[in-house]
């Protein structure tokens, strides 16, 4: 990952938009767990348990 973000800022990528690249790929990470929480929970309660 560091050499990925050391060729970023070659690139002349700063800091903060790495960052903001990060937060948003955390929350795209994070809903697609959710998404696949509420699935459970859908088929938990459709089986009536």
């Amino acid at each position: 990952m560091a050499h990925y973000l050391g060729v970023a800022e070659g690139q002349g990528i700063t800091g903060e938009e790495i960052g903001a690249v990060q937060g948003i790929c955390m929350a795209v990470s994070a809903g697609k767990i959710n998404a696949q929480l509420r699935e459970v929970e859908n088929k938990y309660k459709e089986k009536g348990n």
